[in-house]
C-alpha cells in the first residue's frame, strides 16, 4: 500500500510539472524576447516596400507570420530586437486563404516559443500579444478572447480579441497567460472598438507538417491595381468638412500654445462610405517642437467613433523644413487597408502612395 501511495505521489508531481503554470505579463514577455522578429520586404532593387512581425518555431530558422506580410517583394531580411539581421532563404510553406506562411531564416541557434493548443482556448480568456507596430518592437499588449468566429469564405476560424493589433503587428504571436502561442495575429477592423483577429495556431500547425524540404521563392505578386473613388453628393461632402475642420479645431487645441499652422482638404469616397481629411502641420516657432518641424497625414474620420483622433491614421509623413530644423527626420510609412505598411523615403514618395491606395494626397 505504501508504495501505491507513493507512486500515486510521484506520478502526481510528474503531471503537475508537465502542466505549464500561469505566468504573468512581465514573466511572457521576458521569455519571448528574442524569438520574435520584424520582417522586411524589398524589391528587386533592395529597396524596403513592406513589414510585418513573425515569429520563430525552430532552432534552424523557421518562421510564422501571415501571407500578406511576404506576398510582395522578392528578398526579405529578418530583424531580432536586438539589432541583428539574417537573410531569408525563401518559403518553406503558405496558406494563401487562411493568410499563414512559414519562412526561413538563415541561421542557427535561434530563440524559439511553444506553441500551445488553441482549440482550448475559451472566450473570455486572458491573451497577449506581442509585435513590432509602426516598426515599434518588441511592443507588448493584453487582453481577452472576445469571440471565436467562423468565416466561411476566410478559410475557417478567427480569434477575435481586445489586445490591439496595428500595421505593422501582422504575423505575430498571440499569447496564452502559460506563455504559449495560440494565435497568430493578423488584422484589426476598422470602425471597431477592440476588433482585432487572430488566426488560432492549429492552422498553422497542419501547415507546418506540410512544410517543404526545399525552399521556394517568395511569392513576388504585383502590387494591387489603383483605387478609384465613387462621385460624392454635395450633401456628403458638407458633412465631410464639418468633421475635417472639426478634427484640425481639435488638433490646435490639443497642441495648445505650440499650436501649429495647418493646411487641409477632404473628400468623401461615397462608394465606400469614408470622409477622409488630408492634413499638414507646421511648427514654426514652436516650445516643444524644433523650429521647422511639419508632419502630414491623412484620417479616416468616418470609420471610427469621433474623439479628436480623427479615426485611424492611413498614412504619416514628418520631415524637417530646409530652414535648419533640429528634428533629424524623416519618418514615413503608409498604410494600405488590408496590406503590411509600406516604409516611404520621401515626401514625394508619400504622395504617389496615397494617391495609388488612397486617391488622395495631403495637401
Amino acid at each position: 500500500m505504501r508504495s501505491v501511495l507513493l507512486l500515486f505521489l510521484v506520478a502526481s508531481v510528474v503531471a503537475a510539472q508537465a502542466v505549464p503554470s500561469r505566468k504573468d505579463i512581465p514573466a511572457i514577455a521576458k521569455a519571448a524576447n528574442g524569438a520574435i522578429v520584424s520582417i522586411i520586404m524589398s524589391d528587386k532593387d533592395g529597396q524596403p516596400i513592406a513589414q510585418g512581425t513573425g515569429f520563430l518555431i525552430s532552432k534552424d530558422g523557421r518562421i510564422v507570420t501571415n501571407y500578406h506580410v511576404i506576398e510582395t517583394g522578392n528578398s526579405a531580411i529578418v530583424k531580432l530586437p536586438d539589432g541583428i539581421f539574417f537573410a531569408v532563404d525563401g518559403v518553406l510553406a503558405f496558406d494563401k486563404s487562411r493568410d499563414v506562411a512559414v519562412i526561413k531564416a538563415h541561421g542557427e541557434n535561434f530563440r524559439t516559443l511553444t506553441l500551445g493548443n488553441s482549440d482550448r482556448l475559451q472566450v473570455g480568456e486572458e491573451v497577449v500579444a506581442i509585435g513590432n507596430p509602426l516598426s515599434l518592437e518588441s511592443t507588448v499588449s493584453n487582453g481577452i478572447v472576445s469571440g471565436i468566429r467562423t468565416v466561411e469564405e476566410e478559410g475557417g476560424k478567427f480569434l477575435q480579441v481586445t489586445a490591439p493589433i496595428s500595421p505593422g503587428s501582422s504575423g505575430g504571436p498571440l499569447f496564452n497567460m502559460k506563455g504559449e502561442v495560440v494565435g497568430i495575429t493578423t488584422l484589426y477592423l476598422k470602425g471597431g472598438e477592440n476588433l482585432n483577429f487572430a488566426i488560432p495556431i492549429n492552422d498553422a500547425k497542419r501547415l507546418l507538417l506540410a512544410t517543404l524540404s526545399k525552399v521556394q521563392a517568395l511569392p513576388d505578386e504585383p502590387e494591387p491595381k489603383e483605387t478609384h473613388y465613387a462621385q460624392a453628393t454635395p450633401s456628403q461632402q458638407k458633412t465631410c468638412s464639418e468633421q475635417a475642420e472639426k478634427f484640425v479645431r481639435y488638433k490646435r487645441a490639443e497642441y495648445g500654445d505650440d499650436a501649429p499652422a495647418v493646411e487641409y482638404t477632404s473628400h468623401y469616397d461615397a462608394r465606400v462610405g469614408k470622409c477622409y481629411v488630408e492634413s499638414t502641420f507646421y511648427f514654426v516657432e514652436g516650445k516643444t517642437y524644433p523650429s521647422g518641424h511639419r508632419y502630414g497625414s491623412s484620417r479616416d474620420i468616418n470609420d471610427a467613433s469621433f474623439e479628436g483622433s480623427g479615426g485611424p491614421i492611413y498614412g504619416f509623413f514628418g520631415f524637417p523644413s530646409t530652414d535648419g530644423a533640429r528634428w533629424s527626420g524623416p519618418s514615413c510609412t503608409i498604410h494600405p487597408p488590408g496590406r503590411p505598411e509600406i516604409i516611404c523615403r520621401t515626401e514625394e514618395e508619400f504622395n504617389d502612395l496615397a494617391l495609388k491606395y488612397f486617391g488622395t494626397t495631403p495637401k
